[in-house]
């Protein structure tokens, strides 16, 4: 693995993170299409999850501040609302700690598939294409339900497939229940931190071992750095287009990426 190929993989990973694209899916494509595959295709995803990480906790340090005064009684008019959220967020994690931890290998063995990760793209331009323009008026961050909270998480359960986009499927399982958008998109921007924290202290083995004489430690940093990078300009671009309505492009773009996944494999013989 080269330098060049952990930073392709973590711009990919970045930019697609976190508009609603699926960034498993196109990891899988960049694997499966042009050959870029690290020696632990789901340990190193794990890996620019982190980068990713970094890049939602500092696009969103504000609120992230403001819970964590409010943990300490310093949280000001707002405390009561930002403590139920902190709650909410833990709620919210439940379900894809459960599912993904039962069924952990399975999920995994998805990753090797350019037919899921096809089929996952076409379901989340379905999902974006339903909610598009949906949103505007809507339950704020003070209405937000135990309900709400179990709807968004749960919807990260399918998002373990590769195609399919965590943001996607929680804000389509947000804006389908009357949530106002901008509020559905920071709580689902928040909700992949546990999320993606967990993902780290379940594979953290995987990644010592692949730290460990496989890859030298600057070509694997290379990848989560261009991962957080980019996430944060990605983060930027999706609460734009979420503040206007907009997400029918990226369902065109999905539908597109998917039927030519597809296509793809039919045209090579994969999987047949």
């Amino acid at each position: 693995m080269t330098y060049l190929q952990s930073i392709i993989l973590g711009v990919i990973q970045g930019l697609t993170e976190f508009l609603p694209v699926s960034s498993d899916g196109h990891l899988v494509l960049a694997q499966e299409i042009f050959g870029l595959r690290p020696p632990n295709p789901v340990a190193f995803d794990v890996l620019l999850h982190a980068g990713t990480l970094v890049a939602v906790l500092g696009y969103f340090r504000d609120d992230l501040l403001k819970m964590t005064l409010a943990l300490v009684g310093r949280g000001g008019a707002d405390s009561a609302v930002r403590l139920r959220w902190i709650w909410l967020l833990g709620l919210g994690t439940l379900p894809v700690a459960i599912f993904g931890g039962l069924f952990e290998d399975w999920f995994a063995s998805t990753f090797d598939s350019l037919w899921w990760a096809g089929g996952g793209l076409l379901v989340t331009g379905t999902m974006l294409a339903t909610v598009h323009g949906r949103g505007a008026i809507g339950r704020d961050s003070a209405a937000f339900t135990v309900k709400d909270a179990l709807l968004m998480g749960s919807s990260q359960i399918v998002a373990l497939l590769p195609g399919v986009s965590r943001s996607g499927s929680t804000l389509f399982a947000a804006l389908t229940t009357g949530i106002e958008r901008t509020t559905a998109a920071r709580f689902s921007f928040l909700l992949s931190i546990p999320a993606i924290a967990g993902a780290l202290v379940l594979k953290h083995r995987e990644l010592l071992t692949m730290a460990d004489g496989q890859v030298p430690l600057p070509v694997l940093a290379a990848g989560p750095i261009a991962a957080a990078i980019t996430g944060w300009f990605a983060i930027d671009v999706l609460m734009r287009a979420v503040r206007i309505g907009s997400l029918r492009g990226f369902a065109v773009y999905c539908w597109i990426v998917g039927l030519s996944a597809l296509m793809w494999g039919v045209v090579n013989g994969i999987g047949s």
